[in-house]
């Protein structure tokens, strides 16, 4: 519940903005013992003395492979280009978790938001408005009041559902004391990180909220550094406050009824001079897609809103990338807190930024000075042959019928982790095969998912373990 509180508290800050209901749906987690275990081991992974990766992996630019099962309900496409990092090999990384600090804080809001001061609504504590103007208060009951006529259901900040008529006469109640404009106080923006602040009972200590405005635009700004053992939520969110940073990733395309008149390659372009002028030497861009936000139309539908296209960022070890995937890493097993992986990346429509987003940064430092074995890439397909099936029997045996096409094959970095520890784990070299797959369910209905971005399979590149991107191991 702190999660969904300090969200919406943002939200509520953005002035009211209407709750966007949207579901999503991963693939189905693989049975534990569809993965190929890893054995433990006590000696240091078997190290090379030269040669570079390709010389290593010999592996082909391009590799194609058809199988399926016996019943032909799972079949597997494989037409892919194989991309190996130029470099001379992998070293092992020590990964550690770590919070945002004061200098993050500057380098982002010097850049993006021009160094502008950081402010807050100057609400009283016994304000009947609750700090909200009129204008907003209206808009809010005249969408309250258009989503009742759908007869949608009512579900306010918390996730508890609510009479349409309570909301709206609460607000008609605001209403009356609201002011036509809202008065403001700056803070102080200091990023603090008090490592038992949650125990103590005092998490907002590791926050810090605001807006900023900058060209003309009110941002609303948010950092979380809670991070402990059982828990996290490292977040650093900068989004212009209109609509109030809900976007979705939508493909190599804008959603029906959206346009975006700037071209990827110039947003990229502005994405990759930002993170420059911020210091993020250490990244790269990875690619990027057109993303939207959502809201409900007359019919009760959810439609397309505002539209922009967003540019991901990866870290890169001594010239390696670490591969981007969506998979962000966030589910866990048993009472394990989970790791989430790093993610950055910047959102522009065509009158510039509308959402940044960095979360769960991490140092990296050398594990080992010796370049690690990198298996044969023939042995690498032999056992991604082997094991795919496996991992997604489950389709099969669920009546549906399945097909993936894998159209990208890449080698690079990954963190992982040992289950239970969220605070350090490793950097190490994998194989990830990247396409789509389209299920067909027994009621006639088809789906297709997934894009390049989108890992189906995670092969370990020194032992030849499966990996589970989900867990982190």
């Amino acid at each position: 519940m702190r999660k969904s509180k300090r969200w919406m508290a943002v939200i509520m800050v953005a002035g009211l903005a209407a709750s966007v209901l949207a579901g999503c749906s991963g693939t189905p987690e693989p049975e534990e013992d569809l993965v190929k275990p890893k054995e433990e081991s006590t000696q240091a992974p078997q190290a090379v003395a030269e040669g570079s990766i390709a010389e290593q992996v010999q592996a082909p630019s391009r590799f194609a492979l058809e199988f399926s099962d016996t019943a032909g309900q799972l079949s597997v496409s494989v037409d892919a280009s194989v991309t190996v990092p130029a470099a001379e090999g992998f070293r092992l990384k020590t990964v550690a978790s770590r919070t945002f600090t004061q200098e993050d804080y500057d380098a982002v809001n010097r850049v993006l938001l021009g160094g502008g001061a950081l402010w807050e609504r100057a609400v009283e504590e016994d304000d009947p408005a609750h700090g909200f103007t009129k204008a907003e208060i209206e808009q809010r009951i005249e969408e309250l009041k258009r989503l009742e006529a759908t007869g949608a259901t009512y579900v306010d900040e918390y996730g508890d559902e609510r009479s349409y008529g309570e909301a709206i006469k609460n607000f008609e109640e605001m209403l009356k004391y609201a002011p036509d404009t809202v008065g403001t106080r700056e803070i102080e923006a200091k990023v603090q990180y008090d490592p038992d602040a949650a125990a103590n009972g005092t998490p907002e200590k590791n926050w810090l909220m605001g807006n900023v405005t900058a060209d003309g635009k009110d941002y609303v700004v948010s950092l979380g550094n809670e991070l402990t053992p059982d828990w996290r939520w490292i977040s650093f969110m900068v989004s212009y406050l209109e609509n109030g940073g809900n976007y979705m990733p939508v493909g190599d395309a804008p959603a029906a009824g959206t346009s975006l008149n700037a071209p990827p390659e110039d947003i990229i372009s502005k994405a990759e001079q930002a993170a420059a002028d911020m210091g993020f030497d250490e990244f790269m861009s990875c690619g990027g897609e057109y993303f939207s936000t959502f809201t409900e139309d007359e019919e009760g539908k959810m439609v397309a809103a505002d539209n922009g296209y967003g540019v991901y960022f990866t870290r890169v070890i001594d010239g390696i990338p670490v591969t981007y995937t969506h998979t962000d890493g966030s589910t866990s097993e048993g009472n394990w807190s989970s790791w989430p992986y790093e993610k950055l990346y910047m959102i522009y429509d065509d009158e510039g930024l509308v959402d940044f987003q960095w979360w769960d940064p991490y140092t990296v430092a050398d594990k080992s000075d010796e370049y690690v074995f990198l298996m044969p890439f023939d042995e690498i397909q032999k056992i991604f042959k082997e094991m795919f099936q496996k991992k997604y029997a489950f389709y099969t045996e669920n009546n549906m019928k399945v097909n993936f096409a894998i159209d990208e094959i890449r080698l690079g970095y990954m963190r992982v982790m040992e289950k239970g520890n969220v605070m350090e784990g490793t950097m190490v070299p994998v194989w990830d095969f990247f396409g789509s797959q389209t299920v067909e369910r027994e009621d006639g209905t088809t789906e297709v998912t997934g894009g390049p971005y989108d890992s189906w399979f995670t092969i370990n590149a020194m032992d030849g373990t499966v990996i589970d991107r989900n867990l982190g191991y």
